[in-house]
């Protein structure tokens, strides 16, 4: 057996193991596939008659200070703007990163000279592992409201969780909790359009190179990351000993160990402290 074949023997066990809970699985998953964006949108929000004119995964968006990278970005023929992302860790889904994609969203949407009056909708989906706004239902939405009032505000900017921790197969959110965490083959599916994507996915070797493609790039990401934090230890290292030393500047040992004025600096402060 050559290495090529045993390559692909481990990729295909690990893509067995993968959910649309995992970034590799999802981006391959819908990437090209607007009829599955669109069910998901349609179940979450209750909209049968929602379309999706078009999609795209893990789209950029570009500020002036900082961009922001979109698990999926979709548009309805309504103009309508989504986005969904999918998260394992309730670090990625704080009220504020919601906030934030949004406003990127937001500036996108509008050309120079345009009026404000042309924002289109825009509604933030976060898919989440955990109940992360930790009051224990299936789905939160929340909109603007004028507070002395309880009026809507109207501003067409709407943010909504899915609490995968809550699992009823009696609901059609519910069943779609279940395929989004299901690792099992698509015929284990409630909704057909997933399922079908799934087995196809999860089928024979050859048709999982595009995910395999994705699973080497995800391990060699993580390859360079482990490298990048083993460089970071080292240098950290390294600049406590010259700190101990007591002969050096601070500025010669950043100069020297690689890191920033500001970070020897606090670890010289954090040393002095300790003795």
């Amino acid at each position: 057996m050559s290495i090529d074949d045993i390559r692909k023997i481990k990729h295909y066990d690990l893509i067995q193991k993968m959910c649309l809970m995992d970034d590799e699985f999802m981006e391959v998953f819908f990437a090209g596939h607007n009829e599955c964006v669109e069910l998901v949108i349609r179940v979450i929000l209750g909209r049968d008659d929602l379309i999706v004119k078009k999609s795209e995964i893990q789209k950029t968006v570009k500020g002036m200070r900082r961009s922001v990278r979109l698990d999926i970005f979709a548009v309805d023929t309504e103009g309508k703007r989504y986005n969904i992302e999918f998260q394992r860790l309730n670090s990625g889904a704080v009220p504020k990163r919601a906030r934030f994609n949004a406003s990127m969203i937001d500036v996108a949407s509008l050309k120079k000279g345009d009026d404000f009056s042309q924002l289109p909708e825009v509604y933030v989906i976060f898919v989440t592992e955990n109940d992360v706004l930790n009051e224990g239902r299936p789905l939160y939405t929340i909109d603007r409201v004028i507070t002395e009032s309880g009026n809507k505000f109207g501003d067409g900017s709407h943010i909504v969780y899915v609490n995968c921790e809550h699992k009823d197969s009696e609901t059609a959110l519910g069943r779609l909790v279940h395929d989004f965490l299901c690792c099992e083959s698509g015929k284990e599916f409630y909704y057909g359009t997933l399922g079908d994507r799934a087995s196809y996915l999860k089928g024979e070797q050859e048709e999982v190179r595009d995910v395999s493609l994705l699973v080497d790039e995800y391990a060699k990401g993580l390859a360079e990351e482990a490298a990048a934090k083993a460089t970071k230890e080292q240098q950290k290292i390294s600049a406590i000993r010259m700190l101990e030393l007591g002969k050096l500047a601070l500025s010669e040992i950043a100069e020297c160990s690689g890191l920033s004025l500001s970070t020897v600096r606090r670890m010289a402060k954090k040393l002095e402290t300790a003795q």
